[in-house]
C-alpha cells in the first residue's frame, strides 16, 4: 500500500509534462533498439551474459511436455 505522500508524489510526476515526455523518449528509444537487433547480435549478447553469469547445468530441471513448439 502506498502512503499518502507517495501517492501525492506519483500524481505530481504524472502531471509533469517533462516527466511524461522523458518516458515517451525512453519508450521510443527502447522500441527502436528492439527493432534493430538481429539474431547474430542476440546470440553474441546471450553468449556474453552466459560467460558473466554462468548457470550450473545441473541446477536446471528437465522440461517434460508433450507439445514443445516455439
Amino acid at each position: 500500500m502506498l502512503s499518502d505522500e507517495e501517492k501525492r508524489e506519483l500524481k505530481e510526476m504524472g502531471a509533469s509534462e517533462r516527466v511524461r515526455n522523458d518516458f515517451r523518449v525512453m519508450r521510443r528509444n527502447s522500441q527502436a533498439i528492439a527493432e534493430r537487433i538481429g539474431v547474430d547480435q542476440l546470440a553474441r549478447w546471450l553468449t556474453s551474459i552466459n560467460r558473466i553469469c554462468p548457470v550450473n547445468p545441473k541446477s536446471r530441471r528437465p522440461v517434460h511436455d508433450a507439445d514443445m513448439r516455439l
